[in-house]
């Protein structure tokens, strides 16, 4: 045999060499029949009818040599044939398959995924719907997130009688139709799934997820009936809960929830919510009892400054709700905020007032009038209850009001039941009347000291009575002795003290400012004045930089001119683990020093004793290390960590030239150095907001988890450094109904894109925060209410840019502007629960006002 297939071969190429193709073609396939497996004579027979223009049979060999190189292992070369000769003539599935197999493990998806598609379609005209079948799993193992992927599966399963394949697959092709925010297709998906299944836990929970977004709340509630009684998953709670509160079951929805959250501690909205359906359904005492569950998970979370902030937003909602102004008044007593104490009593008593609960609003009136007897409105409170409260209990306040006196003779008592009646005072004679009892409170605050108070009694006698100081000598001598005096009137002179020396002011000297006092007294010259104005300018410029490197180089550039200094030089400690931050100042001429020549002038000034101001003068023999640096004197301070009380760097300047220093360059240098270390700390501390678990992992912004402890981190800094803080909120118009309407994953990717165009026109010393689902926060330290303004004004025009990854015509963002508050009678916490509520009130007027505004809010 094989003498007659050396014959054949040798007859093939002769006849090859000829150009006599049919002969050869006689005797390759007379080789093929004698041994089929001849691979010569395959690959030539192919090649051969291809030249004689018969594809067929051309295709016939071609497939058996793409079918031995597979067996071969040589999926590479065999693809290629395949994707030559055999593309265009109908193959059989089972060739098919493993083409579509062998794109597959060359990574060639989109072909694989062509080819099995083919193949199952041609399987299923051929009734092999079970092989069928199988290629479309692994088309959706291929392109898993395409939902139609696994609609074929479903389809298909279902037909063979794979209920339990295609109820899986039904289900993944809605949860893929939701992410797409294709809510009416994903609610088709999932009840053809749940009516394969009806009794699958899983199913059930994503089809009523989906008919909640959609609006059907009761028909999410049928569907979660059945697992009730015994499922306490929290993720089933979660759910159930939110459609029995849509649906109005309040009962059962505050169970459902109440169980979530004695597993799950993480956030307590709903409970709010829940708390705010009861009201509206004038239900108040559950609406407390829900509340007072929610105080004391949140006071064991370490949680009260929240539930404090959310109660106040609450109580604004609902102004006329009793039972919220009792509790709100009994947390501001528990947390010993004695100013939002007083104000929820004044709100307390105005309702019971009008509900005319005369025993209880007397009983406030009492506590009221413990916690401020010089509240002028006291008088007016008292008056309310004339005729309807017990006369000896009204003489009883009358007699501890420390206003008393401005009250008119009674000769009728509080009697109540006679009918001559005193006459109405006129509106002048209670204007006067308030006024007096304010400068008595100013007057007993000053008596002891309290000047923070008396002041914050000025400026409201200020704002109700402008100008009066010119009329009333009184006023004006109170004025003087509290050395204030209102915005835009001249400063007076303060009484001279007789161990004080006078000073007199240069012509150009502006008159000391509040926030100096001691300057004035201590007497203070114009050079010390001076300073004390550029510690404040320094102090915005180094807190206006990103990074703790940046602000050491900006300190050591502003002091070393500021000073006229030869060389200046400023060294930061990072931690153990970390280098020191160095920065060095030269003025003209002074060429930079090496960091050993830097290290031994600090070691020096570390080694020598300060004087009385903290100053360090390093001049005379035995300093070689300041010589070396080129100058003749040098003067430095060591800079101390005011919490741990430890050595937190060294900050040094020098002049090449013989110079006496000044003691005010030592105060000077120790001032700037504290407000130095401060500001580095503050940048180290916005890196670490960014960074960490502060952040929002989808966006990057910081998470709404921590916006109040950045508020009043923010706030407090502000009041220690005298600076401006605002806030500007930027909220899609309709966010909720566009969250119905189009999804999570479609809002979440719109709110990604915002806040990258965003993030791209704040500073990067302001907090960009997520604020909710559909709006953002923008705390801006050092920045007053006309700046921020001007920044909403570009944020919402940089929003206007941003396209939404769905259709939107109508799409427009709103935004308010609010400034914290200067009083310095406040705490931090109830300044920045005042600061929320004042925007959240905003917010809420933007939304009834259609949306589409810039809302500046007036600042207290």
């Amino acid at each position: 045999m094989a003498q007659d297939i050396a014959k054949h071969l040798e007859r093939a190429r002769r006849n090859l060499e000829k150009n006599k193709l049919r002969e050869a073609v006689a005797e390759y396939q007379a080789i093929f029949d004698e041994s089929p497996s001849n691979q010569e004579a395959i690959q030539a027979l192919a090649d051969l009818y291809l030249r004689l223009s018969d594809p067929v049979s051309a295709a016939y060999f071609y497939g058996l040599q793409f079918d031995r190189l597979l067996e071969t292992g040589d999926a590479a070369k065999a693809s290629a044939i395949y994707a030559r000769f055999l593309r265009g003539v109908e193959q059989p599935p089972e060739r098919l398959l493993r083409y579509a197999t062998a794109l597959q493990k060359q990574n060639r998806i989109a072909e694989a995924v062509e080819q099995f598609d083919v193949t199952a379609e041609r399987l299923q005209e051929m009734h092999r719907d079970s092989e069928a079948l199988e290629c479309y799993e692994r088309i959706s193992q291929l392109d898993s997130e395409n939902p139609s992927r696994h609609l074929n599966i479903g389809e298909l399963a279902a037909k063979v009688g794979q209920v339990d394949l295609a109820a899986r697959s039904f289900l993944r092709a809605g949860q893929l139709s939701q992410g797409m925010a294709t809510i009416d297709v994903a609610l088709d998906y999932f009840n053809r799934a749940h009516a394969l299944l009806p009794k699958d836990r899983t199913i059930a929970l994503f089809f009523a997820e989906a008919r909640l977004r959609k609006g059907d709340a009761a028909g999410a509630v049928e569907l979660l009936e059945p697992y009730s009684p015994t499922d306490n998953d929290t993720t089933f709670l979660a759910l159930f809960g939110e459609a029995l509160l849509r649906v109005g079951e309040l009962d059962r929805a505050r169970g459902a929830f109440e169980a979530f959250y004695r597993q799950r501690q993480d956030s307590f909205a709903k409970l709010f919510e829940l708390a705010g359906a009861y009201l509206r359904a004038d239900q108040d005492d559950k609406a407390v009892e829900v509340l007072n569950q929610a105080k004391e998970w949140m006071r064991i979370a370490g949680r009260e400054n929240e539930f404090a902030a959310q109660s106040d937003r609450m109580t604004t909602v609902f102004p006329n709700s009793i039972a919220l102004a009792q509790l709100v008044a009994t947390l501001y007593e528990e947390l010993n905020r004695e100013a939002k104490y007083f104000d929820a009593l004044v709100r307390l008593f105005d309702l019971y007032l009008e509900a005319e609960q005369v025993k209880p609003a007397c009983d406030v009136l009492d506590r009221l009038v413990d916690i401020d007897p010089y509240d002028y409105r006291n008088q007016e409170r008292i008056k309310r209850l004339e005729g309807k409260a017990d006369p000896a209990f009204l003489r009883n306040i009358l007699s501890r009001a420390a206003k008393a006196a401005t009250i008119p003779t009674r000769h009728e008592g509080f009697g109540g039941a006679s009918n001559e009646r005193a006459a109405p005072l006129t509106e002048d004679v209670r204007q006067q009347q308030a006024l007096e009892d304010l400068l008595v409170q100013v007057e007993i605050f000053l008596q002891y000291s309290l000047h923070t108070k008396a002041v914050e009694r000025l400026e409201r006698i200020a704002d109700m009575f402008p100008n009066e100081e010119e009329k009333n000598e009184r006023l004006r001598s109170v004025y003087e002795r509290a050395n204030w005096w209102p915005k835009g009137k001249p400063v007076k002179a303060a009484p001279k003290s007789e161990s004080a020396p006078s000073v007199t002011p240069d012509a150009g000297t502006t008159a000391p400012s509040l926030f100096a006092p001691a300057a004035l007294n201590l007497g203070f010259n114009a050079e010390t004045q001076r300073d004390l104005a550029e510690i404040a300018e320094f102090t915005r410029i180094m807190y206006r930089q990103a990074t703790p490197r940046d602000v050491v180089s900006a300190a050591v550039k502003e002091i070393g001119k500021f000073l006229n200094a030869s060389r200046c030089i400023v060294s930061v400690s990072m931690g153990k683990q970390n280098a020191p931050l160095m920065a060095e100042f030269t003025g003209p001429g002074v060429f930079p020093a090496g960091g050993a020549q830097i290290s031994a002038v600090l070691a020096l000034l570390s080694a020598a004793s300060p004087d009385a101001l903290g100053g360090i003068e390093l001049a005379g023999p035995g300093m070689a290390a300041v010589r070396d640096l080129k100058l003749e004197v040098a003067l430095g301070v060591r800079l101390v960590d005011k919490e741990t009380q430890t050595p937190a760097g060294s900050l040094l300047i020098g002049s090449e030239r013989q110079r006496a220093w000044r003691p005010n360059e030592s105060f000077f240098l120790q001032a700037v150095g504290d407000q130095l270390l401060i500001s580095v700390n503050h940048t180290r501390t916005q890196a670490v907001v960014r960074s960490l678990a502060f952040a929002d992992e989808k966006t990057g912004l910081v998470s709404r988890g921590a916006y109040l402890d950045c508020l009043l981190a923010e706030s407090s800094r502000a009041r220690a450094q005298g600076c401006p803080l605002s806030l500007v909120i930027l909220q899609i118009d309709r966010g909720k109904d566009l969250l119905n309407q189009h999804g999570d994953a479609a809002l979440e990717k719109y709110i990604e894109q915002l806040a990258r165009s965003l993030r791209g026109a704040v500073r990067q010393t302001d907090l960009a925060v997520k604020y909710t689902a559909w709006s953002l926060a923008f705390i801006l330290p050092d920045t007053g209410l006309a700046s921020a303004k001007i920044l909403a004004e570009k944020l919402c025009q940089v929003a206007a840019t941003v396209e939404a990854p769905w259709e939107a015509h109508d799409l427009n963002v709103s935004a308010i502007v609010a400034e914290a508050t200067v009083r310095q009678s406040d705490d931090n916490e109830d300044r920045v629960t005042e600061w929320i509520n004042r925007a959240e009130v905003g917010l809420e007027d933007v939304r009834q006002q259609g949306g589409g505004k810039l809302l500046v809010l007036a600042t207290p």
